[in-house]
């Protein structure tokens, strides 16, 4: 294991370890009309054996006073949540969506926010586990109850104030618009003051949602001038590219990152300052 991925091979070695708890993170966009089926729909129709659903803009995961955004839930509200779904202080969570857009992501960064590290993403996710042969269920387990004891590391989310503070120009903070290119396409303003690095290009679809080759990730982040000392934003449409975002610069080395998880959902909804996206 490194330290966010697990390949196929660990897992199916390690399934029945009642320490581990395997999370489906699989989702739809949110924020836009597509017939894509939910994410429930899709782990009904399979899942990995003994794995929980959890939809980073369901009910269980989102704060319910930002209906208009996908913001992460109080930390009693994720705490139930988590214990629900049997994870607790000790659970290892290994987390999986489709190994393309990273739904998995967003739950370890929500673990990482409530002081929970002990958590990897799947190495090609749903996907690369039925190409593997791997068993499917659908089969809805009941797991124990757990005890989840959230620890809030506020460094790790960006707060509004925070980013209109790099928006009217009175921070150095960098922030890195990060939304992936066919969503980033369908809108025509940035937040201002944003940088631009595709999260399609940091986690890269045609290798299952993996972090890109170390001297790919060096080159994109030279190409968009950003210093890995430096504190730096993540933003996108709803907080999930973000996330994927936010483990790649970690892998790179960046210190100091944080998930601004309202995003371009929350800040188009108040009317906040942006500026015409870049031509490129």
């Amino acid at each position: 294991m490194n330290d966010f991925f697990i390949e196929i091979a660990w897992l199916r070695a390690h399934s029945d370890d009642p320490r581990i708890r395997i999370i489906d993170t699989r989702s739809k966009p949110h924020g836009g009309v597509t017939d894509d089926p939910t994410g429930v729909e899709q782990y009904a129709a399979g899942h990995i054996p003994g794995a929980v659903h959890l939809d980073y803009a369901g009910p269980e995961l989102i704060d319910p006073t930002t209906p208009y955004a996908t913001r992460v839930a109080p930390p009693e509200h994720f705490a139930r949540t988590m214990a629900a779904a049997g994870v607790g202080d000790d659970t290892l969570v290994i987390a999986y969506d489709d190994g393309t857009v990273p739904y998995a992501a967003r739950l370890l960064w929500m673990l990482a926010y409530y002081g929970h590290d002990n958590a990897k993403i799947l190495a090609g996710g749903f996907r690369e586990w039925k190409a593997a042969g791997g068993a499917i269920s659908t089969t809805m387990p009941t797991p124990s109850a757990a005890t989840f004891t959230p620890h809030v590391r506020p460094e790790l989310r960006a707060t509004r104030a925070e980013v209109l503070a790099v928006a009217s120009g009175t921070s150095t903070v960098q922030l890195l618009e990060t939304q992936r290119d066919k969503t980033y396409a369908q809108r025509d303003r940035d937040i201002a003051g944003a940088k631009r690095l595709s999260g399609s290009q940091l986690l890269e679809d045609a290798r299952g949602g993996r972090i890109a080759e170390p001297e790919r990730l060096h080159d994109l982040i030279a190409g968009a001038q950003l210093d890995p000392n430096a504190r730096t934003i993540v933003s996108c449409g709803s907080g999930v590219s973000a996330s994927g975002s936010w483990i790649a610069l970690r892998a790179a080395g960046f210190r100091d990152v944080a998930v601004y998880d309202g995003s371009w959902l929350e800040w188009e909804h108040d009317d906040l300052p942006t500026v015409p996206k870049p031509i490129r």
